[in-house]
């Protein structure tokens, strides 16, 4: 049961939010996850909508480029309803199980300015986009050295759009996140974080062992 109602059938659906509804259907076949929450506010949901669809199926990135960049900054948002789905669209697009693993448990790919094993183990650039949706949703800033990287790769109109997408699904992120949907029943999931309360608790109870002791 999510936050807000999930409006996932048409059934009660009036007015506006029902003409955005069948505008979706229609596009993506149904209304589910992130657009079946959005349609709480259907203006929102139709403009959410045409953004993700040229995201998703129109833009000039290939689509494994586009798939390593959504499940990187799922993983980095721990997003499990949308994990859920693109663990098997990325693997669809030869993305490797291996470099699946390493963004799924966030797997460090530098240790003392050195490459990691893990990181040794991508396609060539990987690694560089990789760096790029972390350090972009961790740090909020993208170091020079990594987007001078990114800027030898791709041109400005690709990383335009990588850096779109990843604003797109840290966006859907949000909205899941927020109201709590969790992944699909039967399908892949990311491992839980630790939210502030439980990393308050542990901190309070590591005290109290110190003081015990």
């Amino acid at each position: 049961m999510t936050r807000i109602p999930y409006l996932d059938n048409e059934i009660g659906l009036s007015g506006e939010a029902l003409q955005v509804s069948e505008y979706i259907k229609a596009s993506r076949g149904n209304v589910i996850g992130v657009f079946a929450l959005l349609l709480n506010s259907p203006k929102v949901a139709k403009l959410v909508a045409d953004l993700g669809a040229y995201l998703r199926f129109d833009s000039i990135l290939p689509q494994r480029l586009k798939e390593l960049t959504i499940i990187t900054t799922l993983s980095e948002n721990a997003c499990q309803f949308e994990w859920s789905f693109h663990q098997e669209f990325a693997l669809q697009a030869d993305i490797s199980v291996h470099t699946m693993e390493v963004i799924k448990y966030k797997k460090p790919l530098y240790k003392n300015g050195r490459p990691t094993e893990d990181n040794h183990g991508l396609a060539s650039g990987d690694g560089d986009l990789i760096t790029y949706v972390r350090e972009l949703s961790n740090n909020k800033r993208v170091s020079d050295k990594c987007f001078n990287k990114l800027r030898q790769a791709y041109s400005t109109e690709q990383i335009t759009e990588i850096t779109a997408l990843i604003g797109y699904y840290t966006m859907v992120a949000c909205q899941l996140n927020a109201y709590e949907l969790p992944a699909a029943p039967g399908k892949p999931s990311l491992p839980e974080p630790q939210v502030p309360e439980m990393r308050q608790t542990m901190a309070e109870e590591m005290q109290n062992n110190m003081t015990e002791a």
